[in-house]
This record gives structure tokens, sequence and C-alpha cells, in this order.
């Protein structure tokens, strides 16, 4: 028997995913894209300030699990150069910033056809991610998911991240979502499987290559360890 709900992680658990954001090359292109706009950035300085403005907006919150929102850095590195950025621009910024700073996106072979069985079995689907939505809105489009979920709950979003309880608390409430009838899926011990554990939820684990070394974790009802997903049904079903 299937669950009511599914709730998954993204990066490391539905896709395979390496960013480099310390490239030179990386803020180089950036800069340049922010003094095509008018705002007169070079790489080193750019990386430099950066940095500064994410550590300055994640003193604003007494959690330190407290999620910021890169859009306002984004904007106030043009703010701060003279120049007022329509929303539009900031978004095609933070495009630009991600498509350079990925070396690898793609998604695992399991999710579009576990999907598709569990959507014929009348259950639903949830996404829990660590992620910046002006980043991850665009990549469910390019990784064929854009309209997989029922509902979807991104830290930055959320302004907390995993594996704090409170955002999956939040969405639990946003899509009135019953402990006992969903299942967490992630490849994290702590953000996926502990914060499950700490309401109670049953979950699964599926170690990948970006998951923590160790052993599986202790709270997972269930887990996978080898990367052979032909058993991923039996895994999903309730026991």
């Amino acid at each position: 028997m299937n669950y009511p709900n599914y709730i998954f992680d993204l990066y490391g658990t539905l896709a395979d995913i390496w960013t480099d954001e310390e490239s030179p090359l990386l803020w180089n292109r950036t800069a340049l894209w922010y003094r095509e706009q008018g705002a007169d950035w070079q790489g080193t300085e750019l990386r430099k300030r950066y940095l500064e403005l994410c550590r300055q907006e994640q003193s604003y919150f007494s959690d330190p699990l407290g999620e910021i929102e890169l859009r306002k850095v984004f904007a106030a590195l043009f703010a701060e150069k003279g120049v007022r950025p329509e929303r539009a621009l900031v978004e095609d910024t933070a495009r630009f910033f991600r498509i350079f700073s990925i070396k690898k996106l793609k998604l695992y072979p399991w999710p579009l056809p576990v999907f598709q069985r569990l959507r014929e079995r009348k259950s639903k689907l949830f996404l829990l991610s660590n992620a910046q939505a002006c980043f991850t809105e665009g990549e469910l489009r390019g990784l064929g998911l854009s309209d997989a979920f029922d509902g979807v709950t991104l830290s930055s979003d959320a302004g907390i991240r995993k594996p704090s309880p409170k955002i999956l608390e939040i969405l639990l409430e946003r899509y009135h979502l019953r402990v006992g009838d969903c299942l967490m899926v992630g490849n994290d011990p702590e953000a996926d499987i502990a914060m499950a554990a700490a309401f109670g939820m049953d979950s699964l684990y599926l170690k990948t290559a970006t998951s923590p070394e160790g052993p599986p974790p202790l709270a997972a009802t269930r887990v996978l360890l080898n990367e052979d997903y032909s058993g991923m049904e039996t895994l999903l079903e309730r026991q």
C-alpha cells in the first residue's frame, strides 16, 4: 500500500549536482555581466562583496538555520554601483550566475517513472529542499520536474532550512498534510532523515554520491545504499 503523500528532497536525492562557486572564471564572467548592465565590478572585488553581503543577510537571523534570499544580494550588488535593477534583471542575474557555477546537473534515472506510478495510485508528491528559488525554479523545468509536484517548499521562500523542523512544519501546514500519511525521501542523514524522525514521520534514506560519509542513519525507516533503483517502488510502499 502506498503512502498518500511523498515528500522529496531535490539535490542529491532526485538530481545529481556539482557546483563550483569559487572558480575565478565564474566571478570574472559575473563581473562582466554586471558591467554590461552598468554596475562596474571586477571579479575578485565582486566575490568579496558578495560573500560579505551574504554574511550580513545571515546575521539578521537569530536562528543559525535561517535561510537568506539571494535575490537581495544580487540586487544590492547593483545598487552599490548606482544601478536600480528591475526584478527581471535580478532574476536574469541569478540565472546567469547559477548556470556558470554548475559543473553537473542531471536527474537520477528513477524519479520520472516512479512518479508516474505513484500518480497512477493517487498519491501526492511534494518537494522540500534547501534551495534558492531564483536557481531552482528554472532547474526544475530543465530537469522535467516543473509539473511533478502538488506543492513545493524551498528554504529561501520559507526563511529557514533543513534540518530545522520548522520548514517541515511549514510544508505540512501549507498543504494540510498529516504526519502519518507522509514518507520523507532524502539523501542526507540530518537534513532529511533526522528532521523527519523529529516529527515521527517515516523516511527513506538514499545514499548517493553527495551523501555524507558514514553509516546509514538509524532513524531511517528504510534504506537504499547501492544506487540500485530497481526496488524503489517496494521501498516506497508502507510497510
